[in-house]
């Protein structure tokens, strides 16, 4: 008889209240994880969308170096699309308008959506690279992308915001190289002692 009892007892499986009180960790757990969770989707996304504009940047530079010729990174619509053109006729073309065939594309679906691109100054779509690989008419203010700041694109989400410098047309640190770079915006990174190196 103690023998069945035993058997009876290892094959009890749970009961009703056990069920629904681990059902209830297991929601609470959830309901705790889910904030970082979504941040984390939120900064991946920007991340993500950041880098495929920042090498972008970089293939079109070297594109016009391998090619001694003037090459356009440009966006496209709206959001992180973007294409590499090269320049028709490189000579007569000195507003780099004249695109010819795409090199390169990408649509910004790829990374994902939560990320808003915002352009300075706003008018501007295209930044051409000479053949030696260089911003075509560096530092000229309003003539090109300046800069590039990729945030959560919805107002007030939680997330960590990236800008890509393209052209630094007046540098307030000599230290920092002039050109594309990547960095945060982030005003607490500055006034660190020294200063954070993924500081702008």
């Amino acid at each position: 008889m103690a023998t069945a009892d035993v058997a009876a007892a290892k094959c009890r499986g749970f009961t009703l209240i056990e069920l629904m009180v681990a059902l209830a960790i297991l929601a609470l757990l959830f309901l705790l994880g889910m904030p970082s969770f979504i941040t984390y989707l939120r900064n991946s996304e920007i991340r993500s969308t950041s880098e495929s504009i920042i090498n972008g940047l970089r293939t079109a530079s070297a594109e016009a170096t391998r090619l001694n010729s003037r090459v356009a990174f440009k966006f496209t619509g709206t959001g992180a699309d973007w294409t590499i053109n090269a320049i028709n006729d490189p000579l007569a073309d000195v507003d780099c308008t004249d695109l010819g065939p795409a090199i390169q594309q990408f649509k910004s679906k790829e990374a994902g959506s939560g990320a808003k691109v915002t352009i300075t100054p706003s008018d501007k779509s295209v930044v051409c690279f000479t053949g030696l690989g260089r911003v075509w008419k560096q530092g000229s203010a309003g003539d090109h992308i300046q800069q590039i700041d990729i945030e959560p694109s919805v107002s007030g989400a939680e997330g960590r915001p990236l800008r890509i410098i393209v052209d630094d047309t007046a540098p307030t640190d000599p230290t920092k190289p002039r050109g594309l770079r990547m960095c945060d915006p982030d005003p607490a990174l500055t006034s660190l002692t020294p200063p954070d190196p993924r500081a702008c």
